[in-house]
């Protein structure tokens, strides 16, 4: 039987819309009641998914990690230049599908600064993705140093966290000037060189 089963579609449909708003609004600037009518649903279906506005939130990070998962690792091939793969990859994301790129690290940005500190749940949900984050550029990294284009004289990890700190940095600066470029110049300073093994470094 499936009578009170809960229908997937309604819940992403509430992901998605309650992404879009957060994106515009803020957490705090965004109504559960604004949610509701975005979605056009009750106050009570919303509540079968979600326990709390926050809690909500917090799926809103998930949901959208794991989106953001999918649609990446599909694009590399482990056997190919990795490193080259790896910018070509963030270069097109930048140029030609600028808010898929930018909605991960946005979403975190924007969450952390408004409501890091206010949870046990909002610092967990954050932490977690940005983990998660890390551990997958380190994956990539890792791969680059054994094909030998990538230095071997910090870890992968310590190269992990040079380049989410970096992309986070220029995810604020693009937010502030309305421009893309301080994401492109961070793509340029990393990939010709900070990350290049040393015979492979622009001069």
């Amino acid at each position: 039987m499936t009578r009170g089963r809960r229908p997937v579609h309604c819940r992403t449909q509430l992901l998605e819309r309650g992404m879009e708003l957060f994106d515009r609004n803020g957490y705090h600037g965004t109504g559960l009641k604004e949610i509701l009518d975005a979605c056009q649903v009750s106050r009570g279906s919303f509540y079968n998914f979600f326990g709390s506005k926050e809690e909500f939130a917090v799926e809103i990070i998930r949901h959208y990690q794991d989106l953001g998962f999918a649609h990446w690792t599909l694009q590399l091939d482990p056997h190919g230049d990795y490193a080259a793969q790896l910018r070509r990859q963030i270069e097109a994301e930048i140029d030609q599908d600028q808010e898929h790129c930018f909605r991960m690290g946005s979403l975190l940005v924007n969450l952390s600064g408004e409501i890091g500190s206010a949870s046990d749940a909002f610092r967990g949900a954050i932490a977690a993705a940005t983990e998660r984050m890390l551990e997958a550029i380190e994956t990539d990294m890792r791969i680059c140093q054994q094909q030998g284009t990538v230095r071997r004289d910090l870890s992968a990890r310590a190269l992990a966290e040079l380049i989410w700190n970096s992309w986070q940095g220029a995810l604020l600066r693009r937010q502030i000037e309305g421009s893309a470029e301080p994401l492109r110049t961070m793509v340029r300073l990393l990939w010709d060189q900070l990350l290049p093994a040393t015979q492979a470094r622009t001069p």
